[in-house]
């Protein structure tokens, strides 16, 4: 009975990533056409990751939403527990951001397509040159109001222990002078696991917990709260 019920779920997941894929992609990739800045096109992409949520029974719980800055951009620091980490974010923060993702994502036709229309940013992480000019593009990007993502650990969690915070998002609100917002996702890893295509469905918490402002040019106390925003997340995780 198990096996079937996991194969209705993950069949059932597909279908409605492709099927969403082909409408919503198409409706995102033509609105890029007449609107530049990608803000209309990034709404329908927010409602495909809301409806891949809930029409595969996957229901998202927001804490502490009246921590989202609604008048100026934000870099949201999250962990990274699975795949639905974008969906759940995508859906649900609210407010227009700018997704890092990698370049092969965007030759994929209608999600890449889309993608490119909302003003996302292509990344090869192996390229050192494009990696920073991915860096740099999202500069511009919150300069112009967009928030973004960024999962600091760099990869998913296999065991779902937070590792590790790289340097990369204190150093983005350095130079973009915004604040920086502690993300703490919880249920994601369960639904799909690192290295499988399988789905299981399950509740998703996210905890927004209050900004915190980064003096500019100041690394050392840059890794102080870079450090403090893992305290905070991990306290978050542990205690649910």
């Amino acid at each position: 009975m198990n096996f079937f019920l996991t194969f209705y779920h993950t069949f059932r997941f597909w279908i409605v990533i492709i099927i969403l894929s082909i409408i919503l992609g198409t409706i995102a990739t033509v609105l890029g056409i007449f609107d530049k800045s990608g803000n209309q096109s990034h709404k329908v992409a927010a409602l495909w990751s809301k409806l891949i949520c809930r029409l595969n029974g996957i229901k998202v719980e927001i804490t502490g939403a009246e921590n989202i800055l609604l008048d100026q951009p934000q870099i949201f620091i999250a962990n990274h527990q699975g795949y639905y980490d974008i969906f759940a974010l995508a859906g649900y923060l609210g407010v227009q951001l700018r997704w890092v993702s990698k370049s092969v994502l965007f030759r994929i036709p209608f999600i890449g397509w889309a993608m490119s229309a909302a003003g996302y940013i292509p990344v090869e992480r192996t390229n050192r040159k494009q990696s920073y000019q991915a860096f740099l593009s999202t500069l511009e990007a919150i300069k112009a109001g967009s928030s973004v993502v960024v999962f600091p650990e760099g990869t998913r969690s296999e065991d779902g222990i937070i590792g590790v915070f790289k340097k990369g998002s204190q150093l983005l609100a350095q130079r973009a002078i915004v604040p920086m917002v502690p993300v703490t996702i919880i249920g994601t890893r369960d639904i799909i696991r690192k290295g499988s295509m399988v789905i299981h469905p399950k509740a998703v918490r996210i905890i927004i917990s209050p900004c915190i402002a980064l003096v500019e040019k100041d690394a050392k106390k840059g890794d102080e709260i870079l450090q403090d925003i893992r305290n905070i997340i991990c306290e978050n995780f542990k205690t649910t």
